[in-house]
């Protein structure tokens, strides 16, 4: 293996990650799987880049909200961007400490981000949002994203020399 091909190695899933992160940005009006995203980068790298993939993936989210989609530069948008943040975070944190597999591991990393979101909801945002018709949607579209990601992981994983390491 070359030289630069060992050094892109690392980079080829948190660049996938960031792929799927503006695009979905970009055509899903920032309905973003921010736990489909924590539980990849929990299963499938070590602690510290999947903590930046993670953060990354949120920064580039936010970067495109604010910057070509004309979210408001105000306080509680700017405290809405930082919550998703800390969702995100407890949500891979979620997925790091389940056990159980790929999908126990999914589900405990949407549930840890949901409830962080709600906790943030019940006194800055809207807890309306919430509501089970809702929170349905938004669990299929991160499982279905979880999905495609987890697909795109396992071929990466397949590609000789570009094998994606264990996190755990």
């Amino acid at each position: 293996m070359t030289g630069l091909h060992k050094s892109l190695t690392p980079l080829a899933l948190p660049a996938i990650l960031a792929a799927t992160t503006l695009s979905g940005t970009v055509v899903l009006a920032c309905m973003m799987p921010f736990a489909a995203i924590a539980t990849i980068a929990a299963l499938a790298m070590p602690g510290r880049r999947g903590l930046a993939s993670v953060a990354g993936c949120w920064l580039g989210n936010q970067v495109l909200g604010f910057g070509l989609m004309g979210f408001p530069w105000d306080g509680p948008t700017f405290a809405a961007g930082l919550s998703l943040l800390a969702s995100s975070l407890v949500a891979y944190a979620a997925a790091r400490a389940v056990r159980g597999g790929p999908i126990l591991a999914f589900l405990a990393a949407f549930a840890a981000f949901e409830l962080s979101l709600f906790a943030y909801a019940l006194p800055f945002g809207d807890p309306a949002l919430f509501a089970p018709e809702i929170a349905g949607l938004i669990a299929l579209n991160d499982a279905l994203w979880f999905a495609g990601l987890w697909l795109g992981w396992q071929v990466l994983a397949r590609i000789p020399g570009l094998e994606a390491s264990q996190a755990r």
